[in-house]
């Protein structure tokens, strides 16, 4: 979603967890790109923001690869962290540990020249 998270309702909560696992959700990239700054937001998540998070990210090859080890979070933050990736990427994994609410991840670099033509090709040149 774009620009700040209004409220708890307006991100993402797992249920709670009492076994030491962990919840996850995957997401595909708008194009395939080197990741350059995550920011993991977790603004109005006070009693119950995650922990810990670690991301993970794919690309053609389907392996994953960690991108952010195991960070603590603290609760009502915005965290940026900067990545030094240096393979391009298509889908990234946040995974939360124990459990808890976050109102953003953000996953920002440069997409790749490849894609960027297939963009154009797909749906023309703005300017």
């Amino acid at each position: 979603m774009p620009g700040r998270p209004a409220g708890m309702a307006d991100g993402w909560e797992n249920a709670r967890r009492r076994d030491g696992g962990y919840d996850y959700a995957a997401f595909a990239l708008a194009a395939p790109g080197v990741v350059r700054q995550v920011e993991i937001d977790t603004s109005h998540f006070v009693g119950n923001a995650p922990g810990w998070a670690r991301l993970l990210a794919a690309g053609d090859s389907g392996d994953w690869a960690e991108l952010l080890p195991r960070t603590r979070l603290q609760p009502d933050t915005r965290h940026r962290f900067l990545i030094s990736a240096t393979e391009p990427v298509s889908r990234v994994r946040l995974e939360v540990f124990p459990d808890g609410g976050l109102g953003r991840l953000r996953v920002l670099g440069e997409i790749t020249p490849a894609a960027t033509a297939s963009l154009r090709e797909r749906f023309g040149a703005y300017g």
